[in-house]
Formats: C-alpha cells, sequence, structure tokens
C-alpha cells in the first residue's frame, strides 16, 4: 500500500514542526503566560467550527487576537494584550492548536482518541500584593491522552493531564459538551465545561501552607482534590475571504469548592471569572 506508507512516513515531520513550533520561541510563551492560561483554551471552540475531513496535507492557520482575561485564576483584575494564535494540523492526525498537541491515533467515524501534550500557564507572586510569598508556579508542561466525539452538530471531549514538568506536580481532567447552532452566518459554537484537578495541583494554586501564611498576607489553606470550576463559552468564525476569517471567544467562568474558598479568591480576588477575544487568523 504505497499511498499509506507514503502518508506516514511525512508523520515524524509533522511531529517536528509541532514540537517545534511549541517551544521555538520563549517571548511567545510569556506572550501568552497570564493571559493565554484562560484564553487559549476557550479559542479551541474555534476548530469546532471548521468542516469535516481535510483538503490537503498540511492545514496551517495563524492570526492576532485582542484578548481580557484575569490577570491570574481567581483574580479581580484584568488586562488586555495581544495573544498570538496558531493551528497546524497533519491529515487531521497530529493537530496542534494554541498550546496543545493532538495525536488522533484512533479515528472511527465520530470518535477521536489518542495522546496529548499541552502546555499550561504559571503564576507569578509579583502579579498582585496578595501573591506575594507565595512563590512563583512555573509553566507546566502536561501529557496525556484525550477523547473526542462529534455527532452532527454536538461535541463532547475529555482530557485526561499529568504534568511532567515539575510545575504544579498535579493532574487535571477537563471536561466539556458543546453545540454549534446554525444561524446562516455566521456560526457558533455554545459550551459548557469543567475541570477537576487533584490535591497537588489545588495545593499549587489555590493552597497557602504555613510557611507561605508567613511570608504573606493570606491565612492558611488546604486545598483538595475537586472540580475547581464550571465554564459557558460562546464562539464564532466568520470567513471574510477564502483565507481571512474573524474570531470571536467570549465566556464566564466560575470557581467552585476550594478554589473558590481559598483566601487567594474569597479574601483577595473574585470567584467570577470573565473573558473576551476578537482577532483575525490566516489560513495557508
Amino acid at each position: 500500500m504505497p499511498g499509506f506508507r507514503d502518508r506516514f512516513a511525512r508523520l515524524p515531520l509533522a511531529l517536528l514542526l509541532a514540537f517545534a513550533f511549541m517551544g521555538h520561541d520563549a517571548r511567545l510563551a510569556r506572550a501568552q503566560e497570564q493571559i493565554g492560561l484562560e484564553t487559549s483554551a476557550q479559542l479551541e471552540l474555534e476548530a469546532e467550527l471548521e468542516p469535516e475531513g481535510f483538503l490537503k496535507d498540511f492545514d496551517v492557520r495563524v492570526g492576532m487576537l485582542a484578548a481580557v482575561s484575569p490577570e491570574y485564576e481567581g483574580a479581580s483584575e484584568y488586562e488586555v494584550d495581544a495573544v498570538p494564535y496558531a493551528r497546524i494540523s497533519w491529515r487531521d492526525r497530529v493537530v496542534l492548536r494554541a498550546r496543545s498537541l493532538d495525536i488522533n491515533v484512533l479515528k472511527s467515524g465520530p470518535l477521536r482518541a489518542g495522546p496529548m501534550l499541552k502546555s499550561r500557564g504559571g503564576r507569578n507572586d509579583n502579579r498582585d500584593r496578595s501573591l506575594r510569598g507565595l512563590g512563583d508556579v512555573d509553566r507546566a508542561f502536561e501529557a496525556g491522552a484525550f477523547l473526542r466525539f462529534k455527532n452532527g452538530p454536538y461535541r463532547i471531549r475529555v482530557n485526561a493531564l499529568f504534568d511532567v514538568a515539575d510545575a504544579h506536580e498535579g493532574a487535571v481532567v477537563e471536561m466539556r459538551a458543546g453545540v454549534r447552532i446554525p444561524l446562516s452566518k455566521p456560526w457558533f459554537t455554545l459550551q459548557l465545561s469543567s475541570t477537576w484537578a487533584d490535591g497537588d495541583y489545588m495545593s499549587s494554586f489555590f493552597g497557602v501552607s504555613a510557611l507561605q501564611s508567613r511570608r504573606s498576607i493570606l491565612r492558611r489553606f488546604n486545598a483538595e482534590a475537586g472540580f475547581k470550576d464550571v465554564r459557558l463559552a460562546v464562539g464564532s468564525r466568520l470567513e471574510i475571504t477564502e483565507h481571512i476569517s474573524a474570531v470571536t471567544s467570549l465566556g464566564y467562568s466560575r470557581l467552585l469548592g476550594d478554589a473558590a474558598d481559598s483566601p487567594i479568591v474569597a479574601d483577595h480576588g473574585e470567584r467570577d471569572q470573565f473573558f473576551a477575544a476578537f482577532g483575525a487568523t490566516y489560513r495557508f
């Protein structure tokens, strides 16, 4: 089967390109360190609006977005920044989207599944006076697997990820369900999602140890495993020309459980979180 062999002979090249893009420029990583933590995940809504299948071996989309998001997860202050965005797909087998990489090992009808990698932004303790003394949470590089199901306008996805870079040293399970709503043009995707995090992750972002409490203005707090948030988002993509599209993402997130009860949030932050991103992408 020459065609089959030829297609998979190109797989290493696709993987190399994807990994190179994920780590090619430290400046891009710093630009997304805080705001990308929230917005990059929500911008995956845009991918759900694309046509089924693929038209060529490589599908490349790059763009720039103006994004508004909390300064860190649970913050009451917001910031506006320019965020680069990219999506690179190789025959719907290897897909780099913002700061995550999927490898579709299983492709059976509406199901897609396989390993994935993801970069998750950390938090600097100089972002806010209330964080001083907590220490930084480094950028995490997570590895795991995903399962995605599409049936007509309905989408379900589950990601299970583990930190492999000794940043938060924890595990997260991301769950989301979405539906496409055809309102002539543009198309919209409405999405409901939630994240479960283990004790290590929760301690890193929401816990306050005895030592941290002495060094900061925060009371001691033990953050345990559980669902940390629930999110509602709407995204759209409007094709302006054959190559240029306008992208919009709007959403609301509510912190739950120990994430909401943490003094970082309850005493000095806000459990209600909002985000918005507007921009354009170019498809090669």
